[in-house]
This record gives C-alpha cells, sequence and structure tokens, in this order.
C-alpha cells in the first residue's frame, strides 16, 4: 500500500495520533512505516509530487488559516501545499471524495508492513521486543520484526550510503528506447520513400536542361513581336541569355525594355543595316515596322509614371505624410508624426517601388483629382477611398460603381477598429486592407498585399501602364 493511502486511511478514522515520526521515518501505528520526504501518489497542479512529510503536517494543520500554515511549512522548510491543491487534497483525505485526477495511477511509493505472521521468537527476544527506549523511538520488537521482513523479502531499505529504496531503483533504471532506437523499425524498409524522392530529383534535372535547351535556341531580331513576346522576360535563364548575348548597351540601343513586351520604337544607329531573319526567311521590312502598344481603348501608351490617388484630409491613416514609408519601405507611420519633422503638407510625392521589382518603378501619389486633365486620370492606377461618397465628387466618373470598374479601390483601416467603419465600403468593388496598431512588423504584409492586388487588377484590366 502506498502512503497517500495509508494517510487516507488514518485521517478518515481520524487516528492522526498514531502517526508518529521517528527519526526519518513515519510509522503508522504498527502497520506501516514509510521514509518522511517519500513522494506520494498526489501529484500537485503545479507539476510535482507532494511528499509524504508536507502531506502530514498539512492534514494536521487544515484548520489553520493558509497564510498561517504557509508561514509555519516555510519555517519547517517543509513543501507547501498550494491554495488551488487545498480544497481537493483535503477533501480526498477525509473521504469526502473516492479519487480525484492528481493522483498517479501507479503508486510511487510502498510501504513497509510491520505486523505479519512471523516465526516464533525466544521468550527471552519476546521480553526485550516489548516496550520502547523513549516515545520517539520505536520499540526493539518493532525494529526487530522489520529486519526480519527485509530479509525474507528481499528488501533492502537504504544501502551504505543511505539511500532510500526508491533512490536505489530510480538509479538502476535505464531507458528502454531512446531517441535514436525508437526509428528502428523491423521489417520495414524506406525504398519508397527514396524512389520518390530519386524521381523528384530527376523530374526538376529534366526541367533544367529543358530551360538550357531553349535558352540555346536562335532568336529571332530584337524589337520584332512574337506570340511569346509577352513572357519572354519573365524567366531568369532568358534575362540571362540576352544580356550575355546583347549585352547592356546593345539592348538600350536596340530599344529592348526588359519589363515590356517590346520596345516602344527602334532606334538603331545611322549605320546599323537590319539583317534578314534567316531562321523565319521575312524580309527585314516586316521586322522594323511596327505600331506602338495600345491600351485597352485603342489610344497610346499614358505619359507619365502612374498616378495612386490618397485621401487629402489630414486625419486619414494614408495621406502624402506618411505615403512614402509605406508604399516604397512597406512601413506605417502615422500622418500626425510625420507632419511634425515638415513645415509643409506635400501635394505631389514621388516615390520608387522596389518590392516585387528588379528595377524600381516610378509612381506619384497625389491627393488633389479635381485638378487632373484627361491625361492624368489615364495614369491613375489604384484610389485609396475614405468610405464617404463626397470623395469622388466632381470626379469624371458617373458613380462609384463606374470608378472601381475601372480603377483598384483600396481602403485602409486598423484591424480592432469598428466594423460599423467598413460597412458601406464592403458594398463597393474595393479591397479591404487592415493594419495592426501596434505591430509594426506585419506593415510590410500590407503593403505586399497592396502591390499584389495591383498587378492583378492592371493585368486583368489590360491598362497600358508600367507597373
Amino acid at each position: 500500500m502506498d502512503a497517500l493511502a495509508v494517510l487516507r486511511e488514518y485521517t478518515v478514522r481520524n487516528d492522526l495520533e498514531n502517526v508518529k515520526l521517528m527519526g526519518d521515518e513515519y510509522f503508522f501505528g504498527e502497520d506501516y512505516r514509510f521514509p518522511r520526504n517519500v513522494e506520494t501518489a498526489y501529484r500537485s497542479k503545479q507539476g510535482s509530487l507532494y511528499t509524504l512529510e508536507s502531506l502530514v503536517f498539512f492534514v494536521r494543520n487544515k484548520h489553520v488559516k493558509h497564510t498561517e500554515y504557509m508561514q509555519q511549512a516555510r519555517g519547517l522548510k517543509l513543501q507547501i501545499v498550494t491554495y488551488t491543491d487545498r480544497k481537493p487534497l483535503q477533501d480526498y483525505l477525509e473521504g469526502k471524495v473516492s479519487s480525484t485526477d492528481s493522483i498517479e495511477l501507479v503508486p510511487t511509493s510502498t510501504g513497509l508492513p510491520l505486523r505479519e505472521d512471523r516465526p516464533k521468537r525466544r521468550p527471552e527476544e519476546e521480553n526485550e521486543a516489548v516496550g520502547s527506549d523513549d516515545n520517539n523511538a520505536p520499540s526493539k520488537r518493532m525494529r526487530m520484526e522489520a529486519e526480519d521482513y527485509s530479509k525474507d523479502a528481499g528488501i533492502f531499505v537504504s544501502d551504505s550510503s543511505g539511500k532510500s529504496l526508491i533512490e536505489i531503483i530510480r538509479d538502476r533504471e535505464r531507458p528502454v528506447r531512446d531517441r535514436e532506437s525508437i526509428l528502428i523499425c523491423h521489417n520495414k524498409n524506406f525504398q519508397g520513400v527514396l524512389a520518390l524522392l530519386k524521381g523528384r530529383d530527376d523530374e526538376r534535372r529534366r526541367a533544367d536542361d529543358q530551360v538550357k535547351k531553349e535558352a540555346e535556341k536562335p532568336v529571332e531580331q530584337p524589337g520584332m513581336p512574337t506570340s511569346n513576346s509577352a513572357s519572354r522576360y519573365v524567366n531568369v535563364e532568358e534575362k540571362r541569355f540576352w544580356k550575355d548575348h546583347l549585352g547592356t548597351d546593345a539592348a538600350e540601343e536596340l530599344g529592348i525594355d526588359p519589363s515590356q513586351s517590346y520596345a516602344d520604337s527602334i532606334k538603331p544607329k545611322d549605320n546599323a543595316r537590319p539583317k534578314p531573319d534567316t531562321r523565319i526567311g521575312r524580309p527585314p521590312s516586316q521586322h522594323l515596322h511596327h505600331r506602338p502598344p495600345l491600351s485597352s481603348s485603342g489610344h497610346k501608351k499614358p505619359e507619365g509614371p502612374p498616378i495612386i490617388i490618397v485621401p487629402s484630409a489630414s486625419q486619414t491613416m494614408l495621406n502624402t505624410y506618411n505615403a512614402k514609408e509605406f508604399f516604397e519601405d512597406g512601413v506605417y507611420v502615422a500622418p500626425d508624426v510625420k507632419a511634425k519633422s515638415l513645415t509643409k503638407k506635400p501635394e505631389d510625392v514621388v516615390i520608387y517601388r522596389k518590392m516585387g521589382r528588379d528595377h524600381p518603378v516610378k509612381y506619384e501619389i497625389r491627393d488633389k483629382p479635381s485638378v487632373f486633365s484627361k491625361k492624368d486620370w489615364e495614369r491613375v492606377v489604384a484610389i485609396f477611398v475614405l468610405g464617404k461618397e463626397w470623395q469622388f465628387k466632381d470626379w469624371p466618373f458617373k458613380d462609384h460603381v463606374e470608378i472601381f470598374n475601372q480603377i483598384l479601390g483600396i481602403f485602409l483601416r486598423f484591424e480592432d477598429d469598428s466594423v460599423e467603419s467598413a460597412q458601406k465600403v464592403k458594398q463597393w468593388n474595393v479591397r479591404i486592407l487592415s493594419l495592426s496598431k501596434h505591430k509594426r512588423h506585419q506593415d510590410r504584409t500590407a503593403a505586399l498585399a497592396f502591390w499584389d492586388s495591383l498587378d492583378k487588377s492592371v493585368k486583368s484590366r489590360k491598362l497600358n501602364v508600367i507597373i
């Protein structure tokens, strides 16, 4: 029987006066004895097991206020029963509940019975065993019976170093499995996994070889629009091919723009003569004459960088004060903080997009669309909205439906703001971006989400602008 069950039995029958501490052991009448510091089966909510000595002290002082009990236990250097464990532990020891989740399924300590049928002793031994030397020491008879039980059962309560039975057992314990032996799988092999990985490596190698073959194929005259010219510069290997064969200076002279499907115009040298394309067999005149790119509406590509409209109000989350930091670096700075370092509010802000681009792309951030010309409106690619209809007053559009069918709309808000502020915007064809008020490391995620939405919008609407 374990120490916790014995202590509960003596507590239920109100027999704690027969639980005595003799030396380093607790004697429960003449039935059991346990080391005073042995761990019981009751585990604290903090994770540790309560010792027998701490539980005996607790059950004897259960009527004392918890603060006084803590002071007394701390003075005796005993393990303290926490306030959360106090009530369930007391109910269990007093027999009010039969079990609790805090009790280990396997007992952690085993007591040594003191009364059991033993070989009869000689009369003189019986006489010597009767009585006790003093009130705090076990009788000679009890010690002799304990020694006999230990010898008969093959149990050694302690060795020469003074270790208890539990300590000796734990010293001799060895792990059956460790982190390496558990990986040993008998009658198993990993041939299937190796074959799968090898297959993936072969597919990757074939794909790389295919890219190299495509790069080594002869190409048409630079500047000639082809069926796959729109995606010619997407592949890194093809970029490298053009750079190695033409060089940076030659590409510029020929009018090749890597960000476009073909050049706006060809600017050959005065003495440069186009060579016929022997691979296709077409005369050189067909390769030289081509029209400039047209937008979906049939107009020429607008002159100037794309425009992003932000609100002009100073109390908005994003305006010309803090637009540069947000769009270029992905860092949000409150407008009022930024305004302190500037003497005048900027009307037009020039930024250079670096996110998702090998080379910076120029943009204009403007907040006064009422003065835009028709050519300016052709360059507008995104609008940051306030959620108010009056923002679109005097704009050359019928209503907000027509606006956001042609231009990307963005509504910027803090993620913990009230939902009512975005109720009206949810009815519009706009993208809602949320920022955290305190987690500044998440600002870049919102900025990348904006640029990603802008790329998809320009591509789907076939706008003829460089983004």
